[in-house]
């Protein structure tokens, strides 16, 4: 058995108070993390800086609610609020980004602006509970999408652009990650984000609209596409009309 898996409340919370309590965060190595992408110096200081503004955050106001990441059981809150708990923290959360980041050139600003929009906080969190788990480069997914919707920032993207001092229109690459062949950072945190990352040519109206009906409305009211558009490119895609060609995702958090 290894070693570093927490198998008792115990352990758990052995665990609790060595990386919360303390905010001793391991290194991670983001390139094993995310074998599949090329990440550069850029990507990595960006990641970094996530990742060390907001774990012990996260896990402080967790253990505040005693809600024990570690737990291998279903996602059981003990208590209500934590949804408010967590979304007062962002304020905090975002006060720790500008300072973390002040020194920092305006590319890798602009990555950690990009990644943070498009759910970079959930991931590196995620990055760090699967490395503590098994002492690997892993992503634990067990708790995701209860994660996801607690730590994705909610910000909208020109406020947090003013936040970290980043030019929303650079014509600056953005990053997508891959672990174990799936794509992350691939959702966004509201409409307007989905707008944007069009206006940005990262997506394709068209495109973007199959994947998600409320992305859909939201750009044929905004002038971005027309049904006809849309239609055009299903059968394009989808010449044979399989029902299984291209399924409906949820793109926003």
């Amino acid at each position: 058995m290894n070693s570093s898996h927490p198998t008792s409340e115990h352990t758990s919370q052995q665990f609790y108070r060595q990386y919360s309590a303390n905010a001793l965060l391991p290194e991670l190595d983001w390139q094993n993390v995310f074998a599949q992408s090329k990440l550069n110096d850029t990507h990595l200081r960006a990641l970094n800086t996530i990742y060390q503004a907001a774990v012990p955050l996260a896990l402080n106001v967790f253990h505040e609610l005693n809600f024990d990441v570690f737990a291998p059981a279903a996602y059981h809150p003990q208590g209500l609020g934590l949804f408010e708990k967590l979304a007062q923290q962002e304020e905090k959360f975002l006060n720790i980004l500008e300072t973390e980041s002040a020194h920092l050139d305006h590319e890798t600003r602009h990555q950690m602006w990009s990644m943070l929009l498009r759910g970079g906080a959930v991931l590196v969190f995620k990055a760090w509970l699967g490395h503590v788990k098994t002492g690997g480069s892993q992503l634990d997914k067990t708790q995701f999408d209860e994660l996801s919707d607690l730590l994705f920032i909610k910000t909208r993207p020109e406020q947090l652009a003013q936040r970290l001092k980043v030019d929303s229109g650079a014509t600056l690459p953005h990053i997508f990650l891959m672990h174990e062949n799936e794509v992350f950072l691939d959702h966004f945190n509201s409409l307007e984000t989905a707008a944007l990352f069009v206006d940005l040519g990262v997506y394709d109206a068209a495109f973007l609209s199959l994947r998600d009906d409320r992305v859909a409305e939201y750009l044929k009211a905004k002038g971005y596409v027309t049904q006809e558009q849309i239609d055009d490119l299903q059968c394009a895609l989808n010449p044979l009309y399989c029902d299984s060609l291209m399924p409906k995702q949820d793109c926003l958090a």
